[in-house]
């Protein structure tokens, strides 16, 4: 099952995002911790494609409740590829991507048609049993 918003490509968008993934997450009783990783990721994800991406385009946000995980995936009209970076210990940026990998099972890039698609793929439990999540159809 799988949730989709487009938004515009400022700082402000991160937390719209937040808002609607956990507020989603929470309607599938995904347990409080996985639903925190699950938004992490996100705002990690749109952060990023706020601050790296050229133009006024909006963001394609969509995340996909499959079994046991979340994919969220986030468009934008840049091809330039994400890489990973080293920030040093006064770097106020540098550590989306650092994060991301941490908290993900996966993650990756792949090009579309206006751009690329950055995706990653977290783990989550329900709240009721502690279980992984299995996806409703």
């Amino acid at each position: 099952m799988s949730a989709k918003m487009l938004v515009r490509p400022d700082l402000t968008s991160v937390a719209k995002v937040r808002h609607e993934i956990a507020a989603d997450l929470a309607g599938r009783s995904v347990a409080q911790t996985s639903v925190d990783d699950v938004v992490l990721v996100a705002s990690e994800l749109v952060g990023n494609a706020v601050v790296h991406a050229s133009g006024a385009d909006d963001l394609d946000v969509a995340w996909d409740v499959q079994e046991g995980t979340v994919v969220v995936r986030v468009a934008d009209a840049s091809a330039a590829q994400p890489v990973p970076r080293s920030a040093g210990p006064t770097d106020t940026g540098g550590r989306g991507l650092t994060i991301v990998a941490a908290i993900a099972d996966d993650w990756g890039v792949r090009s579309v048609a206006r751009g690329k698609e950055v995706w990653a793929r977290v783990r989550v439990r329900t709240s009721r049993s502690g279980r992984w999540l299995r996806s409703v159809s």
